[in-house]
């Protein structure tokens, strides 16, 4: 999957959104694990940096003007009873704990420290970054000659610079997903479009279609909805390799993988369930030391929370007693499934 996320997402970390964070720990986890490129253009770079102290700036200012702003209005009827004073300790705390954060908070972003910081830094590390060449510069500059989008800014290149960057380095033939608010890349007829002439462009130059996301909740909803946590990326990844395991080799080493994971959703643990039903490179080993040790945690954890189906189904793959004839089959083979 190739994708471009614009520097106005990222700076929204920077600022007062609704995103939580871990957006950003998952999307490195999926860069990792190469289930996604992302491209990062020197541009893209460039105004992340150049916008977040101003951004920080901001969002501090705001979050400064409510100090002391945990307040109650008591009518005069509530002040002989003890909740009254109680409350009022309460919001005394509340107005400490504000200013004690804001002091904090301010402190860590001069350091350049904020968690946004890190992960951003950490992101940029992962991705292919891209210089700004002489040659994307000047088909920028002929792109806002002609007024084509994207590109708001009457002096400046920068969404001309980062869009002839990806037309170059996103190879032909490829979707390409795209994260922004900018306005000069979504469609003026309804949420969620790219400018058609964006799409246009793409569609006859480089083979693929755009597929536009106003952030990245969208984005992770969209394409990676049963991934909640950075942690769920691997998660996932192990599970689907198990249910293609051709040897029992390989179902042995991803075991030793999911058992090294800290926690599974429910989705999770009755899909490894699924598979021991229905690969038998899986299910014919399950009394094995590891991969029993696996489906007992699974029945001890999740037991709960599972299906009955499922647990049923579980319960009666551990219980079974007798020894399958193929105990000594060579682990380094495969057998079709």
């Amino acid at each position: 999957m190739h994708l471009y996320i614009d520097a106005n997402i990222f700076l929204d970390f920077f600022h007062l959104t609704s995103t939580d964070i871990e957006e950003l720990r998952k999307l490195t986890a999926l860069i990792k694990e190469d289930k996604i490129i992302l491209y990062m253009p020197e541009q893209t770079c460039f105004e992340i940096s150049r916008n977040r102290d101003s951004k920080i700036a901001d969002a501090l200012e705001k979050f400064k003007k409510d100090t002391g702003a945990f307040r109650v209005n008591f009518p005069a009827f509530t002040k002989s009873h003890e909740e009254y004073e109680q409350i009022r300790e309460l919001l005394k705390e509340a107005n400490k704990k504000h200013s004690s954060l804001y002091s904090k908070v301010s402190e860590i972003a001069e350091d350049n420290e904020l968690d946004a910081d890190k992960l951003i830094a950490e992101l940029i590390e992962t991705a292919k970054f891209s210089k700004t060449t002489s040659d994307v510069f000047g088909k920028a500059i002929e792109r806002f000659r002609k007024g084509n989008p994207p590109g708001k800014d009457k002096n400046t290149v920068g969404d001309e610079i980062n869009w002839e960057t990806l037309k170059i380095e996103v190879p032909d033939n490829n979707d390409l997903f795209l994260v922004s608010k900018d306005r000069d890349y979504k469609s003026s007829l309804g949420t969620g479009k790219v400018n058609s002439f964006l799409a246009s462009e793409w569609q006859h130059e480089k083979g693929g279609e755009i597929h536009f996301y106003e952030s990245l909740t969208e984005f992770f909803k969209d394409n990676y909805p049963d991934i909640k946590l950075a942690a769920d990326v691997k998660n996932k990844i192990l599970i689907e390799e198990l249910a293609q395991s051709g040897s029992f080799a390989t179902t042995h080493a991803l075991v030793g993988a999911l058992l090294g994971q800290s926690a599974f959703t429910t989705e999770q643990a009755e899909e490894i369930v699924r598979i021991a039903q229905l690969n038998n490179q899986v299910g014919w080993i399950i009394k094995d030391s590891d991969v029993k040790e696996l489906y007992t945690t699974i029945q001890r954890d999740y037991g709960e929370d599972i299906s009955e189906e499922t647990k049923k189904a579980l319960d009666s793959m551990l219980e079974e007693e007798t020894e399958p004839e193929y105990s000594d089959v060579d682990y380094d083979s495969e057998i079709p499934f």
